[in-house]
């Protein structure tokens, strides 16, 4: 059986956040007296990074064998395998509530005295500490790549019409209700993979709530209801402009529906951009920031 997982990778979404990785301290060794590593990731836009990544790491290393796997529903099979003490080495997760709950759990080591750490921008450590909903004394994580949520755009169907980026709130409604006057669809969701509603969500609440609102919560002093209504209200104020019925299409769906053309922006981070460019590699994309208030 192994040891805790040791090093964990996430990338926030609504926040630029680097990513993070944890190893397990016990290790396997092959026929071949080799070290065995086990990496599993739930990006499935990153497979093809994690692929070269594993192939050039195997390449350059004659004593240790990496496998790296990323398989669907990642989370779950996660999951499933941390409570039958089955840990991988290490694991790449997004900056969102699993990683505050596996810290709580006591499956992630703390790595405080890895070297790497002096590397990396304060700033992202400090959003990697915020995670925690209850302080824990230790680092659980590395943080190794930044993504930003917001609003995608096709800049050339945008340039075709003249529509501006929008500055505050009420812009963006009326460029959605000037896009939709046109005949074409201002946004796609894509809430059937559920994690999407966060894109949104998140994007509005960092201009809305306060920053440090969970552990404000914890600690007895406000409450969800009265930070996040507006933000839900607003979220509820955008679904008009979407496809009908978003919980019916996925994350997949979404993305080749904007690659297609089928509505002009996407409210979701910029990771999405390889799988997007897989279905349209010529689609010329920009991004800015969703305005969540005036």
């Amino acid at each position: 059986m192994k040891n805790k997982t040791k090093w964990l990778s996430f990338c926030l979404v609504g926040m630029m956040l680097p990513g993070v990785l944890l190893s397990g301290c016990s290790r396997s060794t092959s026929h071949d007296g080799k070290i065995e590593i086990e990496l599993v990731q739930y990006k499935p836009e990153a497979v093809a990074i994690f692929e070269h990544l594993e192939e050039e790491f195997n390449r350059t290393h004659d004593n240790i064998h990496l496998t790296i796997e990323s398989p669907n529903d990642a989370m779950t099979i996660l999951k499933t395998r941390f409570i039958r003490e089955d840990y991988p080495d290490i694991i790449g997760i997004g900056g969102e509530i699993n990683y505050s709950y596996f810290v709580q759990a006591d499956i992630l080591e703390d790595i405080s005295d890895y070297p790497g750490l002096a590397l990396i921008q304060p700033a992202y450590m400090d959003i990697l500490e915020g995670l925690k909903f209850v302080p824990t004394e230790g680092t659980y994580g590395v943080p190794y790549v930044a993504n930003a949520a917001g609003v995608l755009y096709n800049r050339t169907m945008f340039r075709e019409h003249g529509w501006e980026i929008p500055n505050t709130w009420d812009e963006f409604i009326a460029l959605c209700d000037e896009i939709q006057a046109a005949g074409i669809q201002p946004l796609y969701f894509g809430f059937k993979d559920t994690w999407t509603c966060l894109a949104p969500w998140n994007a509005l609440a960092v201009g809305l709530a306060p920053a440090d609102i969970c552990r404000q919560v914890n600690r007895g002093e406000t409450n969800f209801t009265d930070n996040y209504r507006e933000i839900a209200e607003k979220l509820l104020q955008l679904l008009p402009y979407g496809e009908d019925g978003p919980f019916a299409y996925s994350y997949n769906d979404a993305c080749t529906a904007f690659a297609n053309g089928q509505s002009a922006m996407f409210t979701i981070g910029s990771y999405a951009v390889p799988q997007i460019k897989s279905v349209n590699p010529d689609m010329d994309i920009d991004s800015f920031v969703m305005p969540a208030n005036n």
